[in-house]
């Protein structure tokens, strides 16, 4: 008998998730969109900026938003340390679109230091999902 996939989240501030039980992971990698299941074999790698997803042993579907971070996965058990993740229920639209505003109007700025550059490119990026991801009700992502 298989051991079933599991899945651990943890950010700076908290941990989401601790060894619960799912079917499948969607995640963005530096190499593109990743799907892990059952069985997969062990990786280590970078995430990025991008939609969330999960399936639960239940077939209940869960998605957010996640930032930089890594992922492990090993012996059927995914454990992902990002430096945000916001699920569907925690994203607050407005607020996105606001972060978004902000993130174009310093990136119009002629002068902006390249690391400041970055930064607000990332910003505007998390912002894009966050309301892509909040504005959805799951059945498009």
């Amino acid at each position: 008998m298989s051991t079933p996939l599991k899945l651990t989240v943890l950010t700076p501030e908290r941990r989401l998730l601790s060894a619960i039980a799912i079917q499948e992971l969607t995640l963005t990698g530096s190499e593109g969109e990743l799907q892990i299941l059952e069985g997969h074999a062990p990786i280590v790698g970078n995430l990025e900026t991008g939609i969330f997803r999960y399936r639960l042993d239940t077939g209940e579907n869960s998605f957010g938003v996640i930032s930089s971070g890594f992922f492990h996965v090993s012996d059927n058990h995914v454990t992902v340390m990002a430096e945000t993740l916001e699920l569907h229920s925690e994203i607050d639209v407005d607020r996105a679109k606001k972060a978004q505003k902000l993130a174009e109007d310093t990136l119009r700025d002629a002068d902006l230091e390249e690391h400041r550059f970055r930064k607000y490119q990332l910003k505007l990026q998390r912002a894009l999902v966050r309301q892509q991801v909040g504005s959805s009700s799951g059945d498009k992502t």
